[in-house]
């Protein structure tokens, strides 16, 4: 198990235990003790080599949008998918976006997946991460943007409008009261406005980094989602002007973000 880990440079729970025949408790126990020994790195979802695979020495990787944006505010992202997993009932479809903090979510999901649940996204990352024997995965339809790792444009928005779903994870590049949630990329806007549309609730990742900061496009007011949920680093003052602005916003305590 180590050996692979080391030359894949990470694999998840779920791969690890089709692959060896084992239960996933088994795995989470052997990573424990891999772990504990400096051996791996434990992430949601898995493990990852320590240092540089064989592969990365070999060659350096070239940081994309995507790379770019999984590592950014990676452990706050973290703690808004915790939160977020517990509003995915047994039973429900949801959808999920092409943001890294939608792969957050689908990366908790992993961990402890709900009975019997279908799980939308037009983010080839999140549906390539999603194995587990419960969860339902589809994918839409589209044209791949290969620098933000999404599928976009008309199939995609004409597929997603006919779907419902119980809730809709999104995020946004930026949050401001003024212009609301915001992105650069009109196909982003057009893909989270089919979604919102067939879902009885709309859930916003949203990490404190991102308030304050607009993008070209307005995706939707910042009152119009049913739910905003930020971590911990959000000032106080901040968080005091979005809810007094009306808008529905969960800050996650300290303790919830450690």
């Amino acid at each position: 198990m180590l050996e692979r880990i080391q030359r894949e440079g990470g694999l998840s729970v779920a791969e690890l235990a089709r692959s060896y025949a084992v239960s996933a408790i088994t795995v989470h126990r052997d990573l424990e003790q891999l772990a504990g020994e400096g051996l791996v790195e434990r992430v949601h979802g898995g493990a990852r080599a320590v240092g540089p695979t064989p592969t990365q020495l070999a060659a350096p990787a070239i940081a994309t949008a995507w790379s770019q944006r999984v590592e950014q505010a990676s452990a706050a992202k973290e703690a808004i998918a915790a939160r977020a997993a517990q509003l995915v009932l047994p039973g429900s479809t949801v959808f999920l976006d092409a943001s890294s903090s939608a792969l957050a979510l689908a990366r908790r999901l992993v961990d402890d997946p709900p009975n019997e649940l279908t799980l939308v996204t037009s983010s080839p990352a999140i549906a390539f991460q999603i194995q587990a024997e419960p969860v339902h995965v589809v994918v839409a339809p589209g044209e791949l943007d290969q620098h933000m790792r999404m599928l976009a444009g008309r199939w995609t928005v004409e597929f997603l409008t006919q779907l419902n779903f119980d809730v809709a994870f999104v995020s946004c590049a930026g949050i401001t009261l003024e212009e609301g949630l915001t992105t650069s990329r009109r196909p982003v806007a057009d893909v989270i406005d089919a979604a919102r549309a067939g879902a009885q609730r709309t859930v916003a990742l949203i990490d404190a980094t991102k308030f304050g900061r607009a993008s070209l496009l307005t995706i939707m007011g910042a009152e119009d989602p049913d739910l905003i949920i930020t971590d911990a680093a959000l000032s106080p003052d901040v968080e005091s002007a979005y809810l007094t602005a009306g808008v529905h916003l969960e800050t996650l305590s300290t303790k919830e973000a450690a």
